[in-house]
C-alpha cells in the first residue's frame, strides 16, 4: 500500500521548503501570491491531508535523528556510539542514518527522521544547502564537530590543531612536511580549515609551501582507496620525499602507513607522520599515531544537551561553541635524522 503524502513531498513537489508549506497551511508568515497558490495547487493534486498532531508529537518526542555521512570513517561511529550514550542519560533514544558518503541520499535519509517525528537533528557531516531547507525551521537541528554558516555548532579548532601538528613536526627539526587531506571530497570546510592551519604553521616559521608536498582532496567525487594508495604512493617515491606528514584524518594516516610499508619506508626513523581525530584505533599499541585529538565525549554531551534543550523550548539564546584541539605524542613523531 502506498504510504500516504507528507509535508515534505509538498515541499519537494512545490519546489518550497517545508517551513513555506507550514506557513501557508497555518496562514501565517509572508508567503508571495504566487507561492501560495502553487503549494495549494500542490496540496490538491497530491492529496496530502495535514496531521494536526504531528507538532505536538514531536515536541513530546524523545528521539534524536543523527545524520552521519560515512560510517566507514571511525570518527563518525565512535562520535555516534557517544552521542547515543549521553542521549540514553536524558533517557533519549537516537535514530541513525547514513548517507555513506553519497551526498545525493542526503534528502531521502532526512525524510525518514522527519517521518519519524524526531525531536531534533544532529549531523555529523554537511548536508547539501537545498537539503537543509528541505528540513524547514520546527525542527531544532544541531552540528557536530563540523559547521555551517548561521547554523547551532558544537565543534573543534580545527586550525589550531594542524597548527600544533605542523610545529611539533617543526620543533622535531623537520623541514620537509607534506599535508594530505584525500578523503575529505564530501566535507570543503573541514579540508579547507584544516589546510589554513597547515599554511599558518608553515609561514609562522618562515618555510616554504610546496605544491610537490600537498596531496588535497579539493571537491568532486571520491576516489577509490586504490586510488588514494597510488597518490600517496607517489608522494612518498619523489626524489626529494618529504620527511613528515601532516594528515587531516587518522583515517589517512592509517593509509600513509601502508603505503609506507610497502615502500620500505620506517616510521618514525625515515618518516613522521601526524593525524587528526584520535579514534581508538590510533591508540593501539602497533600503531600508537601521534595525532590531534578531538574531545569525542565533550563533543557529544553538549551536542546532546544542546540538541535536547531547543527540542523542549529550552534553548534560548543557544550559541554555538569551539572547542579547543590538543597533540597527542605517541610513536609516530621522532627528530629527523641529519644528512649524512
Amino acid at each position: 500500500m502506498r504510504r500516504p503524502p507528507t509535508i515534505i513531498d509538498v515541499a519537494l513537489h512545490a519546489g518550497v521548503s517545508k517551513s513555506t508549506v507550514s506557513n501557508v497551511l497555518q496562514g501565517k508568515g509572508t508567503v508571495a501570491p504566487e507561492i501560495r497558490d502553487r503549494v495549494q495547487r500542490t496540496i490538491a493534486k497530491i492529496g496530502y491531508r495535514p496531521n494536526a498532531g504531528a507538532r505536538s508529537m514531536r515536541q513530546r518526542s524523545k528521539v534524536l535523528g543523527v545524520v552521519v555521512g560515512d560510517l566507514k570513517n571511525p570518527f563518525h561511529a565512535e562520535l555516534a556510539a557517544f552521542i547515543e550514550q549521553f542521549a540514553a542519560e536524558q533517557q533519549h533514544s537516537i535514530l541513525l542514518v547514513s548517507t555513506g558518503g553519497f551526498p545525493e541520499r542526503e534528502s531521502e535519509r532526512l525524510r525518514t527522521l522527519i517521518e519519524q517525528r524526531v525531536a531534533a537533528v544532529l549531523f555529523l557531516s554537511s548536508p547539501d544547502s537545498s537539503t537543509l531547507k528541505s528540513l524547514g525551521e520546527d525542527i531544532p537541528r544541531v552540528f557536530v564537530s563540523v559547521t555551517m554558516p548561521g547554523e547551532l555548532s558544537i565543534s573543534v579548532d580545527e586550525r589550531d590543531g594542524t597548527r600544533q601538528a605542523v610545529e611539533h613536526l617543526i620543533g622535531l627539526g623537520h623541514r620537509q612536511i607534506a599535508f594530505v587531506s584525500l578523503m575529505l571530497a564530501d566535507e570543503p570546510r573541514i579540508e579547507a580549515n584544516r589546510f589554513q592551519g597547515y599554511v599558518d604553521g608553515m609561514m609562522k616559521a618562515g618555510l616554504p609551501i610546496s605544491p610537490s608536498l600537498l596531496l588535497r582532496e579539493q571537491g568532486g567525487s571520491s576516489s577509490s582507496l586504490q586510488e588514494y594508495e597510488n597518490q600517496i604512493i607517489g608522494l612518498l617515491s619523489q626524489q626529494d620525499r618529504p620527511t613528515a606528514v601532516v594528515a587531516a584524518l587518522d583515517r589517512i594516516a592509517l593509509e600513509i602507513i601502508s603505503a609506507a610499508d610497502l615502500l620500505n619506508i620506517a616510521i618514525p626513523d625515515d618518516l613522521s607522520l601526524v593525524g587528526f581525530d584520535d579514534v581508538g584505533i590510533s591508540g593501539h599499541s602497533r600503531i600508537a599515531l601521534t595525532t590531534i585529538a578531538q574531545p569525542m565525549d565533550e563533543l557529544a554531551k553538549s551536542a546532546v544537551d544542546l540538541a535536547i534543550g531547543l527540542a523542549h523550548n529550552n534553548g534560548k539564546g543557544a550559541e554555538s561553541v569551539l572547542l579547543a584541539s590538543r597533540l597527542v605524542k605517541r610513536r609516530t613523531t621522532s627528530s629527523r635524522k641529519s644528512d649524512s
